[in-house]
């Protein structure tokens, strides 16, 4: 599952509020230890891996402003090493029987499916609290988020080992959210830019290697992968949301949901070895019978088909659809409705 989100973590932190105060000052104090990827690049002193990930973070963010259309903005100009491999655990909660998202409001901003804390202890009690009152709850590690622009996130030193792809993926979501932002309408925002993303990804890949190259072939084939997993948990959240839609009792729609997460385990993992090209999925765990689970995954991902019809639309152009996608800013209707009217569904 894709580790990124669009997450305000105390911007704010003078609003009041012991959660703003101290994940503002974390967030701050990242924010004021980073340093500009230029002037690591002119010392010197960097081991030749960071070095090599710096200069193509550069290209990345040359490349989302001027081939894609993205924001130009601070954003990724500045590098921050860290002793751990991500940067926030990030609490999701929805109804143990119905797809109903717990909300979190923050000022001015309003309401978010998650909430990230830099300090996992504190997650974790969060997500007790939450547990408590009967809510399925999940916790996630991320290992990147937008502050929209009003800040200049960082680069992290753990994302060296990232492939290019997955690099240029993450940024490129990333400056999607600080390009293009809906207020109270999180899915839409963030499948939107796992769309950008994506697509900013293979076509930076295209354009640096050409088309059919080994980075790009290997890309395809890990999003392929992907597309099969989508499906079925798509599947798998159509199915759950029927059987919510009985009228019965609780215990007996929760029986039958976990019966159902069981079998969807059980047959996935049958079908793994036939369904997946490479090793990602192969050595498929299962999910758990967790509605907050299969909420964060279906965030990203329901309606990827909405963004990829006004893309074919645009001749499969990407800068020519980001530009059309950029004026549901304005929108006062629901941005999917929108983007229906657009391409005539």
């Amino acid at each position: 599952m894709k580790r990124a989100a669009l997450l305000i973590l105390g911007v704010f932190p003078l609003l009041g509020g012991c959660y703003l105060l101290k994940q503002g000052t974390y967030l701050l104090s990242y924010n004021t230890r980073a340093r500009s990827i230029e002037r690591v690049l002119a010392e010197g002193a960097s081991s030749g891996d960071v070095e090599q990930m710096l200069r193509t973070v550069q290209e990345i963010r040359r490349y989302a402003v001027e081939e894609i259309g993205l924001e130009r903005n601070r954003n990724y100009t500045r590098y921050l090493e860290l002793d751990k491999d991500y940067v926030v655990d990030v609490v999701t909660a929805c109804a143990a029987d119905s797809f109903t998202p717990h909300q979190w409001r923050f000022p001015f901003l309003g309401s978010f499916p998650y909430k990230g804390f830099y300090e996992k202890p504190d997650a974790e009690r969060e997500a007790a609290r939450l547990e408590k009152r009967g809510l399925d709850v999940w916790i996630r590690r991320v290992d990147g988020f937008s502050t929209l622009g009003l800040l200049s996130d960082p680069i992290y030193s753990f994302m060296t080992d990232y492939s290019l792809y997955a690099l240029a993926d993450l940024i490129i979501h990333e400056q999607t959210h600080a390009t293009i932002f809906i207020k109270n309408e999180i899915q839409f925002n963030e499948e939107l830019a796992t769309f950008v993303g994506r697509e900013g990804a293979l076509s930076f890949l295209r354009d640096l290697y050409g088309a059919g190259s080994a980075a790009q072939s290997q890309a395809l084939a890990a999003l392929d992968d992907w597309n099969v997993f989508r499906d079925r948990i798509i599947d798998l959240h159509d199915q759950l949301d029927r059987i919510y839609g009985v009228e019965t009792e609780r215990e007996t729609i929760l029986a039958e949901k976990l019966r159902t997460v069981e079998e969807f385990n059980r047959r996935l993992l049958s079908e793994a070895p036939q369904l997946f090209k490479t090793e990602r999925f192969r050595g498929f765990g299962g999910i758990p019978a967790n509605n907050a689970y299969i909420m964060s995954f279906v965030r990203y991902n329901q309606d990827l088909e909405l963004f990829y019809n006004l893309y074919q639309a645009k001749g499969n152009d990407l800068p020519s659809t980001v530009e059309v996608l950029k004026q549901l800013k304005t929108t006062k209707a629901s941005p999917k409705e929108a983007l229906k009217r657009l391409i005539g569904e």
